[in-house]
């Protein structure tokens, strides 16, 4: 009798949680925050050393003038966080305006102590995405994956970076930590602006306006695409069906949806490459072995995959036909297509991406096929994990 109503109870409380999350979902798609922006210009710099982005980060923040605005999704709890958030102590003590987010679930170590020592020092901070009800269960899956950095209307950043020494590769899960992050000039921070203010409005209650626009020239092309979960599916689509010779994707987290997947499987058959790298290491459970019936499927069908196995892989990325480029902080996953808010960077310069090109078959060149050798030896936990990862694909 006991087991029955323990089972009685399992199954009702899984049964309040998909109503839960079925019916935040609804409410979250008719609700769904879009913020429109037309194709603009500027200049740009890559990073993919996070010791080499913090240096350039804090010197910029430092040299403010007029106003510093930060949004990291992850923010931790250890000697470079602690840097960074003295950096912007220091500036906000100049009387410089500094306003921080950060997510509530993932910036969970910016505690009390830390916010109150902040707003002493003139820092303003709010946390994005605070769960609440109705639809909790829900809201607590919906999180602000952005990254953002506007300095006085004039520097942005944007990228997969977030605050931690995991970042400069002191992790010793981990090791190094490949990711891209990218400091841009010009007309495209003022859209960058426009999506931190909008996220503090949410947050706070309070309305502003973003810098103007520069009005200097800036020679290459770019647009930034904020998403709410409800179009980065058919971003990534319209993207992988323009593609006519080669498709790369970067990703930490590989778990398309039936669409996706049957349009990567489409370009295959009209003869595009597709090479896909994804980490060796997982830094989440799960989400290795939700990826391996897709990296299979697209495998049999002659795709090229690896596994990046010199430290982590955090990169998110995508080129096409070497003349466009996606950077940003989507992944190819479920959560990133349906749940998170993200930012991504589109650039069409072609100097750059074949610069980026190159980093990427450098790590191809380093990295470890997936192949029947690799899928022959999976251990019986990782084929095991693979069949509870189907259940998990909605919050993977």
């Amino acid at each position: 009798m006991f087991y029955i109503i323990l089972l009685l109870l399992a199954a009702t409380l899984i049964f309040l949680l998909f109503l839960d999350f079925k019916l935040g979902r609804s409410r979250h798609h008719k609700q769904a925050r879009t913020i429109p922006l037309e194709e603009t210009t500027g200049s740009y710099h890559l990073y993919k050393n996070g010791s080499r982005l913090y240096e350039q980060l804090f010197r910029d923040i430092s040299e403010a003038e007029k106003q510093v605005d930060v949004y990291f999704f992850l923010i931790e709890n250890d000697y470079i966080a602690d840097n960074f958030l003295q950096v912007l102590k220091n500036k906000a003590a100049e009387g410089v305006p500094v306003r921080l987010m950060g997510d509530r679930v993932a910036s969970f170590k910016i505690t009390k102590k830390r916010r109150s020592e902040l707003e002493e020092a003139g820092v303003r901070f709010a946390f994005a995405e605070v769960p609440g009800f109705p639809y909790f269960f829900y809201r607590l899956q919906r999180r602000n994956h952005r990254k953002i950095t506007v300095i006085d209307g004039n520097i942005g950043y944007v990228g997969g970076f977030n605050v931690g020494k995991a970042y400069i590769g002191e992790s010793s899960k981990f090791g190094d930590w490949r990711d891209y992050h990218i400091r841009a000039f010009g007309p495209v921070v003022h859209q960058l602006h426009t999506i931190f203010l909008d996220d503090w409005y949410l947050a706070t209650g309070e309305q502003d306006t973003p810098f103007p626009p520069s009005d200097t020239e800036h020679p290459y092309r770019m647009r930034i695409v904020a998403t709410d979960g409800v179009e980065l599916e058919t971003e990534y689509k319209k993207m992988i069906d323009s593609a006519e010779q080669e498709i790369l994707i970067g990703t930490p987290y590989f778990i398309p949806t039936p669409t996706l997947q049957d349009a990567l499987k489409k370009a295959l058959k009209r003869n595009v490459s597709l090479h896909i790298m994804i980490p060796m290491k997982a830094d989440h459970a799960f989400v290795k072995e939700a990826a391996v019936p897709y990296l299979k499927e697209l495998k049999q069908t002659g795709a090229d995959i690896r596994f990046f196995d010199a430290g982590f892989y955090h990169s998110k990325v995508i080129m096409i036909d070497g003349q466009f480029a996606d950077i940003g902080t989507a992944n190819f996953d479920r959560r990133s297509f349906f749940l998170n808010k993200e930012v991504n960077t589109y650039v069409y310069d072609e100097a750059f991406i074949q610069d980026l090109r190159d980093v990427y078959f450098e790590d191809v060149a380093d990295a470890v096929p997936f192949d029947d050798r690799w899928l022959k030896k999976r251990s019986l936990g990782t084929r095991i994990n693979q069949k509870i990862a189907v259940l998990l694909r909605p919050f993977l």
